[in-house]
């Protein structure tokens, strides 16, 4: 249903778009399947409106879900992956640390995305679909998002971060509007990252690439606060990834859960069979 045409980019770069796109194929049709809401958020979002598909020169690929859409996700969609993508989360990856900034991440077994400077570490660090998770638990202002996230951090431990976030969830009588724990930084003050209940209520499905997917009805409100005027282009000069790694889409990372792309065949047998 989703083939890996991988080899049809032209470039490095579009040959990893290619890689998360398939990703994000099958994240989509696996929660269609289980009625497992999620939408696109940040750069992502940004190029599936201004451009119907990636940002030219983004190199990574972001999804938003809601705490139990995530966990229904994690329930029914997440033991019909293909064997050739791993599912990352602490529980999964006992390298992958568990105050990361993006909860989970769908990973291609045949490619790898290192951080400069975290070539040596032990989690996998395939090519990679981020899922933030979103709970609606926060104040409408960044200052008591970060805080809140950074206190969370301390339990070092993501059972525990969910479980106190249901909490303030169901039993906070004020209004709160949906974050993740990826905003932990206070030089992010000025990004407008949390998204109101209104803007997130209702999705509609656009198109991304050759595919379509789903966004916020409210993704303008949500993008301007964040970004300004989003629809503008940056100027030629900032028209680069703002992510320092070094990415190869058919030489997978030093991790136990990889696979050779010279013997995916082998892997596609074992499949059908």
């Amino acid at each position: 249903m989703f083939p890996d045409n991988r080899e049809e980019g032209e470039t490095p770069l579009r040959q990893c778009q290619l890689v998360m796109l398939r990703m994000l194929k099958i994240f989509d049709y696996l929660c269609t399947k289980y009625d497992v809401k999620y939408f696109l958020t940040g750069g992502s979002l940004i190029g599936a409106i201004r451009h119907q598909g990636f940002i030219p020169w983004d190199d990574d690929l972001d999804v938003g879900i809601t705490r139990a859409n995530y966990e229904k996700f994690v329930r029914l969609a997440v033991p019909e992956l293909p064997q050739d993508i791993f599912f990352q989360t602490p529980q999964t990856d006992p390298f992958y640390p568990a105050n990361s900034n993006v909860e989970a991440r769908l990973r291609d077994k045949y490619s790898s995305y290192c951080h400069v400077g975290t070539e040596n570490k032990k989690w996998h660090e395939g090519l990679q679909v981020d899922i933030f998770v979103y709970d609606r638990a926060y104040l409408p202002h960044n200052f008591f998002v970060i805080t809140l996230n950074k206190l969370l951090k301390l339990l070092n431990e993501n059972n525990k971060r969910a479980k106190i976030l249901k909490i303030i969830s169901n039993y906070t009588p004020i209004p709160l509007v949906y974050s993740s724990n990826f905003l932990q930084y206070y030089g992010a003050l000025k990004l407008g990252t949390y998204v109101k209940e209104k803007e997130c209520a209702s999705l509609i499905r656009v198109k991304f690439e050759d595919m379509e997917v789903y966004v916020p009805k409210g993704y303008h409100s949500y993008l301007k606060r964040q970004y300004g005027n989003y629809m503008q282009l940056p100027p030629v000069e900032k028209r680069v990834s703002n992510h320092d790694v070094i990415v190869n889409p058919f030489t997978p990372c030093n991790h136990s859960e990889i696979l050779q792309w010279g013997k995916r065949k082998e892997v596609m047998n074992k499949q059908k069979s």
